[in-house]
Order: C-alpha cells, then sequence, then structure tokens
C-alpha cells in the first residue's frame, strides 16, 4: 500500500460529469483532507477541460511525486494515460463522470470521497494496457455506430442539450439511419475474414456478463476481446441493444467473439471515425490493436486482485 507521507498530485477535472451531482467546492476539500489524513502531501490542481492537457503533462513530468491521482470521468482517465501517466509512478483515480467504467473495474467505491479514502491506502498493480495504432487505451475501443452516436451527441451538447437527452436523440438516429460497414479482420496469425457489421467494439480483456454499465472480472489477462454485431437489419440491431440491457449480451446469437492479442482491421475508407474509452477519434487505416501486458500501473484498493477471482 501507499506508505505515509508521499508527495501527490492531485488533479481535479472541474468540466466531470459527476459535478451534476456533487457539490464542487466541498467535494474536492473533503477528497484533499482525505489524503492529508492518510499523512500524504497532497499538491492540489482543479482544472477545466481546456486546462486539463497541459496540467496532466506538467505532472507527468515531475521528479519530485510519488504518484498522481485524477478526478474525473473515463475521458479524463484516458488522458492522463495518453500523457504518459500510470508508467514510472502510479496512477490513482477519483470517480467524477458519468458512467466511471475504470472506477468499477479496479473495485473502487463509485462516492468520490469514500473512493479517495481507498485511494490513500490503496497499493501499486500493475495491469494491461491496450493501443490502437499507438494510442493508448484502458478499456475499449468501437468502430461503427457507437463513435458516430458520440460525436452527434457531443454536437448536440455543444448547442446547449443536456447529456442524457442528447444521447437518447444522437442514438435514436443511429439506430434509424447506420449501415452495416464492410471490414476486413485479421486477428493473430489467423486467416483474414471479412464481416459486415454496425458494430465493432475490442475489449482489453473481457467483459462480464451482467446488466449495463459493464466491468471486467480480469485487468491482466493479456487478451483483447472482438465483438462483433451480426446484426444485417435494424430489428435484430434492436434485439441485441435489448439483450444487452437485460445482460444476456455474451449468449446472443446476433454477437460474435473473438479472443485475440492482437488485431488489424481493414475498413473501407482510408481513415476511420473509432471511440477510444468514449472518446472519439479520426485514425488512418489499417487500424492495428494489441494489448501491451501489465504496462499500466495504478493505485488499487485492497481485496481487488488485478487478475481477477477475489483478493489478490
Amino acid at each position: 500500500m501507499l506508505s505515509a507521507e508521499m508527495q501527490i498530485a492531485l488533479v481535479i477535472n472541474r468540466s466531470a460529469g459527476g459535478f451534476r451531482r456533487h457539490r464542487l467546492a466541498a467535494t474536492v476539500a473533503a477528497i484533499r483532507a482525505a489524503f492529508e489524513a492518510a499523512g500524504h502531501r497532497v499538491d492540489l490542481w482543479v482544472v477545466g477541460r481546456r486546462e486539463l492537457p497541459s496540467c496532466l503533462a506538467a505532472q507527468a513530468g515531475r521528479a519530485d511525486l510519488d504518484a498522481v491521482v485524477v478526478g474525473g470521468g473515463d475521458g479524463t482517465i484516458l488522458a492522463a494515460v495518453d500523457h504518459g501517466l500510470g508508467r514510472d509512478r502510479p496512477l490513482g483515480i477519483l470517480p467524477l463522470g458519468t458512467l466511471n467504467l475504470f472506477a468499477r473495474d479496479i473495485g473502487l467505491p463509485l462516492d468520490p470521497v469514500a473512493a479517495a479514502a481507498a485511494v490513500a491506502t490503496a497499493r501499486p498493480a500493475e495491469i494491461d494496457l491496450a493501443e490502437l495504432n499507438g494510442r493508448p487505451f484502458a478499456i475499449w475501443a468501437a468502430l461503427g455506430l457507437h463513435p458516430w452516436v458520440v460525436r452527434r451527441r457531443d454536437h448536440l451538447q455543444r448547442r446547449g442539450w443536456r447529456k442524457a437527452p442528447a444521447m437518447a436523440l444522437a442514438l435514436l438516429r443511429g439506430l434509424l439511419r447506420w449501415a452495416p460497414m464492410t471490414l476486413t479482420l485479421r486477428l493473430d496469425a489467423a486467416a483474414p475474414r471479412t464481416v459486415a457489421t454496425p458494430l465493432l467494439v475490442v475489449s482489453n480483456n473481457a467483459w462480464r456478463e451482467e446488466t449495463p454499465p459493464l466491468s471486467r472480472d480480469s485487468l491482466a489477462g493479456g487478451r483483447l476481446e472482438v465483438l462483433v454485431a451480426d446484426c444485417p437489419g435494424r430489428l435484430a440491431l434492436l434485439a441485441l441493444a435489448v439483450e444487452t440491457l437485460c445482460g444476456r449480451w455474451r449468449t446472443s446469437p446476433r454477437l460474435r467473439r473473438f479472443p485475440a492479442r492482437e488485431l488489424r482491421i481493414d475498413p473501407p475508407a482510408r481513415r476511420a471515425l473509432v471511440s477510444l474509452d468514449g472518446e472519439v477519434a479520426v485514425l488512418a487505416a489499417p487500424l492495428r490493436l494489441r494489448v501491451r501486458p501489465r504496462a499500466l500501473r495504478v493505485l488499487m484498493p485492497a481485496g481487488r486482485n488485478p487478475a481477477g477471482g477475489g483478493r489478490g
């Protein structure tokens, strides 16, 4: 676990969705107090979305820190990883986003103050990191319907819509308009296979079969799981969505699953719209994905085994 009197940089994204539920000043003060009560010295940075990248880069370049703790959603965590945090020194996270998938994965309480108390006494652990064309992602990558919907949701939010109704409208438009895309997949050393699908998802280790939001049992299994929606029409895609909401997606006949350590995807165009941990990017084809075993050091609470199966 973390020893007492460690120097910690605490970076809070004040633009994170969790601050629609929690009061900013009171929550940040309570989080800082939790780390100081455990004996740590804390440098606090509360920044907005625009200042976040430069702040994370500055913390990554500091030699006097024992750990960096970042508070925000999964996109904030991805930005921290993208700036090299979690390599030489452990990265701690606090759930201040909407879904907080990564916090669920590592076994943190979803209350940010309770999570701070857990992180303040956590232990460093090495977990897998995945990458797409050299860009890291901690949880999942997607092509097709998901990045299309997220881009349109973000557009609606910039026009003043709240996140939930913007997502609902974007998803409805996506279900009405989206057509399957033809992709060629090369999994490890297997022969190429061609699929026609409206949605392809690659998870960094497999998700549990449960109702959303999904979580992973093992964070250090060294495997990608490729999920291909086998849905030639909108009704089939809607049926898969219902099965997912009911927690029966893994056994659905409308979903094909493939394990791999490396994957190459050849899309029909020279550039592809993708989402990495929910953040949208446009990348050049072909798309190359791989898992980097135990390449990310995180602060994991007591009782969570990165390999899954209970206590570590």
